[in-house]
């Protein structure tokens, strides 16, 4: 039977294959745990005849010309319309009218006014790109489309667009067609993931999101699941703040801090990530002198951490970049010497610059890089929010380019104002899919923004909340810290620090 052949030689070459730990994304934005590369189909002559002989079995005498969707079902429609001798053409893959030569739209044979047009599609998910094909074409004066794809995933989502659209879709094999041969070469779990994915593709990647191979993403979304919180915890120690027991030095915070954290892990409480400023605690060293109070303590304090909360991400905030040989150098001082999840990177030397920090996200790596794009300070005005000539403000050219720089680097991301709603929105719309971390200073008193609002305006972006960060430094480390009055005791500092973080994940209404 051709269509059992299909199916056999299909799997035989591996034209479809499957991948749990690192899904694919479509065009739709849908992931998923299974692929197909129809592209291969001209390798294996064998494969590419029966393909072109099951196409010719449904056209015979049924249209007038052939179309293929571009660019992958060209060479198909191609073939088929050459051996059924009948014209064949295409439509333009960006759907526009090309600005150059004849300006056409649809390529090839155009003469297709009162015509019936087979329309080929290699493989479908949702079927947006044929269904928008066709829309063409019938716009062009074609009288019926008759759609055919090689390979469809039988989602429910197709079945409704296309019958919105006033078409009949046939595949030569689908989805079902090729779940028996992989129930008989996957493992019993791999089959049961793969049909969650089949019942429910769209809702899939939120059910598993956590156990893909995605580097520091994987490690943000399992925190924030089971932290349930979003909160990043700014530790920028400032020694008059605190209790008056632990006052003396830059040690007594530490120890302070501790004590903090220990009844944080006591009460069942964490925050979404930590982010010690490194200059805070670096400017209690005298290397002059070989004193390193302030990274001892800090190296300290990340061990607290690690023991009591990992894997909780730590992100080092020392907003480094450099020429590439010495962002290298700070590279590796922020990765490797303190052996930070993630760090803070300066964006607007470039490529170069901030390249050698990228080059730590990957999933072997597993690094996080927050790349400065829209910052929280006054003087962002200099620069950031300067128009270009295209009508965009610095900091969206920016946003762009970080999105290109993350290509295959899973890990990059940026840092965007909190206390700038309408900068937000607008980068909310711009990462929103995009699988960039967002670090979001700039919230609490002393800085304007509002956690709560700024979950809001993610959520409206559809943005994903697992990945992003809101920061407080002063608003949660000692938000009653006022210069000239007596600080509260140490149990009642404690209890404000962890009524307030309880509080701000109220706020965001994150519950991992």
């Amino acid at each position: 039977m051709p269509k059992e052949k299909l199916v056999d030689l299909v799997m035989k070459y591996g034209i479809i294959g499957t991948n749990f730990k690192q899904p694919i994304t479509f065009k739709s934005g849908i992931k998923s745990p299974i692929y197909c590369d129809f592209r291969k189909v001209s390798s294996y002559p064998d494969l590419r005849d029966l393909i072109i002989e099951s196409l010719k079995e449904i056209f015979s005498g049924k249209v007038d010309c052939l179309f293929g969707v571009a660019v992958g079902a060209v060479p198909h429609s191609a073939i088929v319309a050459e051996k059924m001798y009948l014209p064949s053409g295409y439509v333009r893959p960006d759907a526009k009218i090309k600005d150059h030569g004849l300006k056409k739209l649809i390529e090839g044979y155009d003469d297709i006014s009162g015509k019936t047009i087979g329309l080929i599609e290699d493989l479908i998910s949702t079927g947006g790109s044929i269904i928008s094909d066709a829309q063409i074409l019938q716009k062009y004066g074609a009288e019926k489309i008759i759609p055919v794809s090689i390979f469809s995933y039988g989602m429910e989502r197709s079945k409704r667009e296309f019958a919105e659209a006033g078409l009949e879709l046939t595949s030569l094999i689908t989805i079902y067609d090729v779940l028996p041969f992989l129930k008989n070469s996957l493992s019993h779990e791999d089959y049961e993931n793969l049909e969650d994915w089949v019942r429910d593709p769209e809702g899939w990647f939120d059910r598993h999101k956590t156990e893909f191979e995605f580097g520091f993403l994987t490690q943000l979304r399992q925190s924030a699941k089971n932290t349930g919180s979003i909160i990043c915890m700014g530790l920028d120690p400032v020694i008059e703040s605190i209790p008056k027991e632990y006052r003396q030095d830059i040690i007594g915070f530490y120890y302070f801090m501790r004590d903090v954290l220990s009844e944080m892990k006591n009460k069942g409480l964490s925050p979404g990530m930590f982010k010690p400023n490194l200059a805070w605690w670096q400017n209690h060293d005298y290397p002059g002198d070989r004193i390193y109070s302030g990274s001892g303590s800090l190296i300290n304090l990340i061990k607290i951490i690690d023991s009591l909360f990992l894997p909780v991400p730590i992100c080092i905030d020392f907003k480094k970049g450099d020429i590439g040989t010495s962002s290298g150098k700070w590279a590796s001082y922020g990765y490797e010497r303190w052996n930070a999840d993630a760090v803070t990177v300066h964006t607007y030397m470039g490529s170069d610059s901030i390249g050698p920090f990228t080059d730590y996200c990957n999933n072997d790596k597993g690094k996080g890089a927050y790349l400065l794009v829209k910052t929280t300070n006054k003087g962002a005005s200099d620069l950031e929010l300067k128009k270009m000539a295209d009508g965009r403000f610095v900091y969206e050219q920016t946003a762009e380019n970080v999105i290109n720089w993350a290509q295959n680097k899973p890990g990059v991301g940026a840092v965007t104002a909190g206390n700038s709603p309408e900068e937000l929105k607008v980068l909310g719309k711009i990462f929103a899919g995009k699988n960039i971390p967002l670090l979001i200073p700039g919230v609490g008193k002393s800085q304007g923004g509002d956690a709560g609002e700024v979950a809001q305006i993610l959520k409206e972006t559809n943005y994903e909340l697992d990945l992003a960060r809101i920061n407080l430094s002063s608003g949660l480390t000692h938000p009653w810290y006022q210069p000239g009055k007596e600080n509260p005791s140490t149990n009642e500092c404690i209890d404000i620090i962890i009524n307030t973080l309880r509080s701000l994940n109220e706020q965001v209404g994150f519950a991992g």
